[in-house]
């Protein structure tokens, strides 16, 4: 009996206009207004400048024509890399340490550029090379500012230390090699500045040269432009600095390593 009413309950059910099982008001689309996607790029910001000068932005975007070319940018200064105080103390009783093992090794015989002192660095590592950031705005982020490696930090006729005296938001204009590795191991995918020549906007000269690369490294092969010299290869005449030969412990960018 209850198979019987189950059965009819379905087929009166079939019989029903589909009507039936749609009643309600039809539901309006939702219209979802999502804000656009955010540009980190500055407005007005050229691909290059009049003077020849690439943004930061234009020259990712040359970044196949112009990889491992020299090239000038101009954008803000963003940061100056500094190495951590507690880092520079533990480096600087590290070389002190170095120094009066190479003077009991000399005491015994040898020459100090020739002594391979050996000393436990006890957890101390290096500070980083010399770098710094610029953008085509300032604040930007490190990650998105474009890096410049391996500026000198020592006059080139002198030998005297010679930090980078730059201020963080001002504008520069900055030429070097553009490379995906430079030599003492940054590394950046959309492009990095092996570092030859930084000057402010009326021309001031702010560094010059390359902490690392060789003396006949040491030129600037712009696009369209003559060979131009900076450097240690700038500074030398008839072969010599400030009167010493490449290789003189006191040479600006000669000492041997």
């Amino acid at each position: 009996m209850i198979r019987i009413c189950l059965f009819s309950v379905f087929a009166l059910a079939s019989l029903l206009p589909i009507e039936a099982f749609a009643q309600g008001q039809e539901v309006a689309p939702i219209k979802v207004n999502l804000p656009p996607s955010p540009s980190f790029t500055p407005p007005n910001v050229p691909v290059q400048y009049p003077g020849g000068e690439f943004s930061v932005m234009g020259l990712r975007k040359m970044k196949d024509k112009y990889m491992d070319k020299d090239v000038q940018v101009k954008a803000y200064l963003t940061e100056i890399y500094e190495c951590p105080p507690e880092l520079r103390k533990c480096n600087d009783e590290l070389n002190e340490k170095t120094k009066q093992e190479k003077k009991k090794a000399i005491k015994k015989g040898g020459d100090a550029l020739t002594q391979n002192v050996q000393v436990d660095r006890g957890g101390c590592r290096p500070c980083d090379q010399p770098h710094f950031f610029m953008a085509d705005a300032p604040g930007t982020k490190r990650e998105r500012a474009l890096l410049i490696a391996d500026y000198p930090v020592k006059d080139w006729d002198t030998g005297d230390p010679k930090p980078l005296e730059a201020k963080v938001g001002q504008q520069y204009i900055v030429t070097g090699t553009f490379s995906i590795n430079s030599i003492t191991g940054f590394a950046a995918s959309n492009g990095l500045i092996i570092h030859k020549k930084l000057q402010s906007l009326d021309g001031k000269l702010m560094a010059e040269g390359n902490a690392v690369l060789p003396p006949e490294a040491q030129t600037i092969q712009l696009e369209g432009k003559g060979v131009e010299q900076v450097g240690w290869a700038a500074h030398q005449k008839d072969g010599l600095v400030s009167g010493k030969k490449k290789g003189d412990k006191d040479t600006p960018g000669g000492a041997r390593r």
